[in-house]
């Protein structure tokens, strides 16, 4: 993996820089010898850097109670935390391929996601989880891309701060917060913590983030509906944004949210034709409600306005 990769090449040549400070001018030979070697190791270091991966890969790093020594790792500790992780980078596939995910079944898969173990790290106990690919990529895979969506999602989850993991989970897919929530209890009932390196990303989680993460995840429930009654005025629409805005007949409730692709890509042809109006109108609309509840708060909801049925 090419952070890690990096990051024992720079230690390398810390430790040869280091030796060479301490070799005395009556030792050429040693100085000659050491000074090859760090060259070797800045032409690595910079070859490395200029390189660009485009496959997804990631090191789970672990310390704490499951880990024994730097060389050993519990079995059952090691299936139980790696397979909710799985379990997030696939449903997060699924998410961006197939929009919302059904509350129950099988998860959709069009593009494969299994995640193997290509080797231990050295120095450390943990593993580089790799996506296989036999063919050469010029742009970034969906497994690529969605592990770093899972690595963001779970710095937030474990962030001192509520504000990151409030925003996240708008979005987030009901079935990834289960997994979510097994990947934090996995990692704190067995008193473990966890260093996980991407691409871009580098996050540490000790064992109070782990704790405090599980604690937020477990007090955390989405719950989606749809519902094409909902009635009322169209006050505003941007396609561009993707965001609208409406008063609720009855109630007089003024609702904002974001639009989904289909509406807002028909509503730029819509715009183009002189007779057509719809902002102003009182509508008959297709509508996803997501509610957010968290302990100790009241539930908030959002709103996603999937189509325009008919005037009223």
């Amino acid at each position: 993996m090419k952070r890690l990769d990096l990051e024992a090449l720079i230690a390398d040549r810390e430790a040869v820089r280091t030796m060479l400070a301490r070799i005395s001018d009556e030792d050429p030979i040693g100085r000659l010898s050491f000074s090859a070697r760090l060259a070797s190791l800045e032409e690595k270091i910079q070859k490395l850097a200029d390189v660009r991966e485009h496959t997804g890969s990631i090191a789970l790093l672990f310390a704490g109670a499951p880990v024994h020594g730097s060389r050993s790792i519990s079995a059952d500790f090691v299936m139980t935390v790696l397979k909710p992780f799985q379990d997030l980078v696939t449903k997060r596939i699924a998410g961006e391929e197939f929009g919302r995910l059904g509350s129950r079944g099988r998860i959709p898969e069009r593009t494969p996601s299994a995640l193997a173990i290509r080797e231990l790290v050295r120095g450390s106990v943990g593993f580089v989880l790799e996506e296989s690919s036999v063919n050469a990529e010029l742009t970034d895979t969906p497994v690529k891309k969605a592990i770093g969506d899972v690595t963001l999602l779970i710095r937030q989850a474990a962030a001192e701060s509520d504000v990151d993991f409030e925003v996240s989970v708008e979005t987030l897919d009901p079935r990834m917060l289960i997994s979510l929530r097994d990947f934090f209890r996995a990692l704190d009932d067995h008193d473990a913590s966890v260093r996980i390196v991407e691409d871009e990303r580098d996050a540490s989680l000790d064992g109070n983030a782990v704790r405090r993460a599980r604690l937020r995840v477990d007090a955390t429930d989405v719950e989606d509906t749809e519902s094409d009654e909902i009635v009322g005025e169209l006050l505003g629409l941007l396609p561009d944004s993707r965001k609208f805005e409406m008063q609720l007949a009855g109630t007089g409730e003024i609702i904002r949210g974001s639009v989904g692709a289909p509406l807002a890509t028909r509503w730029l042809a819509l715009i183009e034709q002189t007779d057509e109006r719809l902002v102003g109108q009182v509508w008959r609309a297709k509508m996803r409600i997501r509610e957010i509840r968290e302990r100790s708060r009241p539930p908030r909801s959002l709103y996603t306005l999937l189509d325009l049925i008919e005037r009223r």
